[in-house]
């Protein structure tokens, strides 16, 4: 045992989700230039044969460059939570980008749980795994909470 809380797996899930960061940026070159730390420093972080991992700092900056909180989200899902992007509301028009990704969302997961369920009309552990569906159902769920947060936010008085 190397002491760590986590499997070797969910360590190489962190560096898949750094590389995703590093590619949104638009590759080493340039994600570089918007963070303190060189190309080679980047390359180690999202190499899954480097102990190194991304600094906070290097991923917030990364996820503000590229709009995709890639790693932040894989923490998050990791430790048991949703990370959900606050809602901004402008108007009438965001209610249907509301209603049009909770759609799209629920209808992903609703569509990789009837490919598990049409072969054996049963979900074993690996389809879970193979199709993701954790994943699907946590991207409905977390469009479905931003709703939430919006009417709430209305409720409360906001628009």
């Amino acid at each position: 045992m190397n002491g760590r809380f986590h499997s070797d797996a969910s360590y190489r899930a962190l560096k898949a989700a750094t590389r995703m960061l590093v590619r949104d940026a638009g590759g080493l070159e340039l994600a570089a230039k918007v963070t303190r730390v060189e190309r080679s420093a980047l390359g180690s972080y999202e190499n899954p044969d480097s102990p190194r991992f991304v600094p906070a700092d290097v991923a917030l900056d990364l996820e503000a460059a590229n709009g995709a909180p890639h790693l932040t989200r894989e923490i998050a899902r990791q430790l048991g939570h949703v990370l959900i992007a606050l809602p901004r509301l402008d108007g009438t028009g965001e209610w249907g980008r509301h209603l049009g990704a909770i759609a799209e969302e629920c209808g992903q997961a609703i569509a990789v749980v009837g490919q598990a369920l049409s072969v054996g009309g049963t979900i074993t552990a690996e389809e879970v795994r193979a199709l993701k569906i954790t994943r699907e159902v946590d991207e409905a769920i977390e469009k479905l909470v931003s709703l939430r947060a919006a009417l709430v936010a209305l409720e409360g008085g906001a628009r």
